[in-house]
């Protein structure tokens, strides 16, 4: 029979005890008000005001922002939402109690002379004895002799030869002046060895992080450290392991975060981060230095995958050259529209490798990890073969296929390169796991399982009711076990003998955070990282690091569908010949009728050999030109120049007709 499990099964004693570490070891304002927040529910358990700490405050953010705390605040069963951590009514307060106990001090005890060197400066100072070491790092900081360097910045050696503190004694900020029994110490500022680092290129992510933790520091030379960062991920982008892609994340999160003010930017610096090969000319007017994908439109997943695996990297950085076997068309930019476009459609295909979530994105399921691999390359290519395109573009003259586009070509300025478009998006949740930015909290686990639900369908584990209300009320009691059954079929214990545990309100926060881990994180974390291996291979890692889970989505995919604001734009961006200026404003009329919204897709695919639209349109262009002959003829499209072709058709009804039939027909392919 199952057994209802406890709170001690919940929160381990050792995640307490670590709790009670970092603590020992803030600034003395953070460690008291701590102490504060968890005596007042102690002794007003009732009093709703002491359950709730408003994000807002600013002295709770900061305590927030401590090593270990907002965990800590998890452990002992607050829950964060957008506004606030709340103490749920039922919380075990025994925890409380316990870390009370072990952050109490005694009395202060006698003072202690200490000798801090910083160069050829000796400066003493006296504390009591029973005082947390912490408290000789706020001295430091108030100390005009040694400079008031912030305790973030500063770095304490002892010893002969001098010896960072922390290595003789790695327990020492939690550790009391008497315990630790030493008498002189050595200052630095790491901060004056950190700006010869950044500008040599030496620094590492992390040593920036630590670094950016320093609101003072940070404030004093914020452009300083933007430009370094940006430098120190262009001389690393194409180098970086799964460590330091996550650090850098973290310094970006600060300096530079995601939001539409700063997209385009980021996106422009994420192409210099990318270098990649400039195509060559040989002696005869070839174009050389391609990379040649060759494809068959019956078997597109299979026979891409089995070349892009076999290819090395160097070779995934030349100019890409898709063809389709059988097909005689050039790839002046069509064809490889077209294949990135029908590549991701061609993975939703593939049920024993992805699966569809309820919004229609991409997840994983377990498959062999080259598949993965390959697929990450592909998608990589997808981020940086565009602006190869431009480049070769560029470089080639007196081609026929220039003669052929010769009315969508201009100057240089309006060649701007059009983004290939991935024909499926990926899932958020595993999108979050490429860039090893795996959501954590049980709110930032909620917002992704909703973020792939449909609107239709929502899944409960994503209600704010499951929280606030008893299972009971929720018609969920003795319902729910630690245990879950993955989409693909596989039953997952989320602890020891799970299945035979039921889920109580004493657990069911730590079973929604469980089973929403294993769903999101756990059951697709290895294919995320042979992806993301496959992605930086191809493109490095710049924008896994620069761009958010959302305008990564974007980026690779765009949109699914094509509003009207979007066919506004469309229609505004189009270059029409004067011998079609009729037929033209047909064609706009057909895609404007209500029963043709769900088609415009499929139009564009027709004319630019994509059906997805792109978040960010500002390089779109369109051409509507005459080609001979009338009713008879279908239209035709070059989709390497966004260029529909279009006989001099009597009424929009005959236009509609053939319009529609050519979509159907997929004729772009007869000139690209």
């Amino acid at each position: 029979m199952a057994d209802a499990t406890t709170s001690e099964d919940v929160v381990m004693g050792g995640s307490l005890e670590k709790l009670i570490l970092d603590a020992k070891a803030w600034p003395p304002e953070a460690f008291e008000l701590f102490r504060k927040l968890l005596q007042n529910v102690l002794s007003s358990p009732e009093e709703a005001k002491f359950r709730k700490l408003k994000l807002s405050n600013a002295r709770i953010n900061a305590l927030l922002a401590e090593p270990g705390a907002e965990e800590g605040f998890e452990q002992l069963g607050w829950v964060r939402n957008s506004e606030a951590l709340e103490l749920p009514a039922l919380a075990d307060l025994r925890n409380f109690d316990f870390v009370l106990k072990g952050t109490s001090s005694g009395p202060p005890g006698e003072l202690v002379p200490l000798t801090v060197l910083r160069g050829a400066l000796k400066s003493k100072l006296e504390l009591p004895c029973n005082t947390l070491f912490s408290e000789l790092a706020a001295r430091i900081e108030q100390s005009d002799a040694l400079g008031r360097i912030p305790r973030k910045r500063q770095r304490l050696l002892v010893g002969v030869p001098p010896k960072p503190l922390a290595e003789s004694y790695p327990q020492f900020a939690s550790m009391t002046i008497s315990e630790l029994g030493l008498k002189a110490f050595k200052l630095e500022d790491t901060w004056e060895e950190m700006v010869a680092d950044l500008r040599a290129l030496r620094a590492s992510f992390e040593s920036l992080a630590s670094v950016l933790s320093c609101k003072k520091t940070l404030s004093e030379n914020f452009d300083f450290l933007l430009d370094s960062a940006k430098a120190l991920l262009k001389s690393r982008a194409m180098l970086m392991d799964e460590t330091e892609m996550c650090m850098a994340r973290r310094c970006f999160s600060v300096l530079w975060p995601p939001g539409v003010d700063t997209l385009a930017a980021r996106l422009e610096h994420c192409v210099l981060c990318t270098p990649l090969a400039i195509p060559q000319k040989s002696d005869d007017g070839e174009t050389t230095l391609q990379f040649p994908l060759q494809v068959e439109r019956a078997d597109l997943f299979n026979s891409a995958l089995s070349q892009i695996q076999g290819a090395s990297i160097e070779e995934l950085r030349k100019p890409l050259q898709v063809t389709f076997v059988g097909e005689a068309a050039e790839d002046a930019g069509g064809p490889r529209r077209e294949f990135f476009n029908d590549f991701g459609r061609s993975c939703t295909e593939k049920d024993g490798i992805w699966r569809t979530t309820p919004a229609g994105s991409l997840t994983p399921v377990p498959a062999p990890s080259t598949i993965f691999h390959s697929c990450g390359r592909i998608y990589g290519l997808a981020l940086c073969q565009a602006e190869n395109a431009a480049q070769e573009q560029r470089v080639r003259e007196n081609a026929t296929i220039q003669e052929l586009l010769a009315a969508v070509t201009g100057d240089e300025e309006t060649q701007q390169q059009q983004k290939l478009l991935v024909g499926a998006s990926l899932s958020r949740p595993f999108l979050r796991c490429v860039q090893a930015d795996v959501p954590e909290s049980l709110e930032d686990l909620q917002t992704e399982l909703n973020a792939e639900q449909s609107e239709s369908a929502p899944d409960f584990r994503g209600s704010a009711a499951f929280i606030t209300s008893s299972l009971h009320e929720l018609g969920l009691e003795g319902q729910l076990t630690f245990s879950h059954t993955l989409p693909d079929g596989r039953t997952v214990e989320l602890k020891p003998g799970g299945s035979e545990t039921v889920v109580t309100d004493a657990t069911k926060l730590a079973w929604l955070k469980a089973v929403l881990r294993s769903e999101l994180v756990q059951s697709i974390e290895e294919a995320a990282k042979s992806f993301r291996l496959g992605v930086c291979e191809a493109a490095g890692a710049a924008y896994l690091v620069l761009l958010s889970a959302g305008e990564l989505q974007q980026e690779w995919s765009g949109l699914a569908e094509i509003s009207d604001d979007n066919l506004r734009l469309w229609q505004e961006r189009s270059t029409i010949c004067p011998a079609r200026k009729q037929q033209a404003a047909w064609f706009f009329e057909v895609l404007w009728a209500e029963e043709w919204r769900a088609s415009r897709p499929k139009v564009l695919k027709f004319t630019t050999g994509s059906d997805r639209w792109p978040s960010e349109p500002k390089s779109f262009t369109f051409y509507v030109e005459p080609m001979d002959g009338g009713d008879e003829l279908l239209p035709r499209a070059m989709t390497c120049g966004n260029m529909l072709q279009l006989p001099s058709y009597s009424s929009k009804e005959q236009l509609q007709r053939q319009l529609l039939k050519a979509c159907d027909l997929g004729l772009s392919m007869q000139l690209v």
